[in-house]
């Protein structure tokens, strides 16, 4: 079990964790140390030589039990950690958070069974879309210059039928936004249209613009499907939170 003095360690272990991920949200350190120290969940830590080398939280136990929130330092860390909560489960089923792409995700992959086929995903509110679209820009303009030598100079638009964002193509990339107004047919302007409560889920989400617009029909990639979708790509998210998966 983890005490206060590992919180440094932890965080050093969990930002490891978090490294590979597009979107990543690690704990502040408040709410770090109230973990630690309240009984809603066990933040369990793997000792070698005295130095901690893998953790996993652990709700109060039900009928199961979860880990959630694994991180390890090597393969061998993955595996003690593993066995030390099955061993702590007394026989109980034992299920695991998957972190694709993490070391105790790799290190797990064969011991595991099927995943759950239940939605998991957060719910993101955005409450001024044109200062998120300026805040990703970097991110946008780097895209943009690979795949925006075919659209001829068109602009960037991004409507949510309402309201409407263009960010213009300079020399240099994506210029700064430029909010619009209404725009229900956005392919008309070469844009690309989304609901603005799935706005959140295309900038930030693990669907990107072809898997959303596969899924909801007022996601929509205009004429240029292709384009808008190397722009919103399929994003993997590590979101680290006060609450666990069911």
């Amino acid at each position: 079990m983890t005490t206060p003095a590992d919180l440094p360690t932890l965080a050093r272990l969990q930002d490891a964790a978090q490294a590979g991920a597009d979107v990543a949200m690690p704990h502040p350190a408040a709410r770090l140390r109230w973990l630690v120290a309240h009984e809603a969940s066990t933040t369990w830590v793997l000792e070698r030589d005295g130095t901690v080398v893998a953790s996993a939280r652990v709700p109060e136990p039900d009928d199961d039990v979860l880990v959630a929130e694994p991180t390890a330092v090597d393969d061998a860390a993955a595996t003690g950690l593993l066995a030390g909560v099955a061993a702590l489960a007394a026989g109980r089923p034992v299920r695991v958070t998957d972190r694709p792409g993490t070391l105790p995700g790799r290190a797990w992959a064969d011991r595991l069974g099927d995943g759950s086929d239940l939605a998991e995903q957060y719910y993101v509110r955005v409450p001024e879309p044109g200062a998120l679209l300026e805040a990703l820009r970097p991110v946008l303009t780097r895209r943009f210059a690979d795949v925006g030598a075919e659209r001829g100079g068109h602009d960037v638009v991004v409507s949510t039928y309402r309201a409407s964002w263009r960010l213009p193509v300079t020399d240099d990339g994506l210029g700064p936004v430029v909010p619009g107004g209404r725009l229900q047919a956005p392919g008309t302007v070469r844009g690309a249209g989304v609901a603005p409560d799935q706005l959140g889920a295309l900038l930030l989400g693990p669907h990107g613009m072809h898997g959303l617009s596969r899924r909801r029909p007022d996601v929509y990639p205009g004429r240029d499907a292709d384009f808008y979708a190397a722009l919103f790509p399929p994003l993997r998210a590590d979101l680290l939170t006060y609450y666990l998966p069911y």
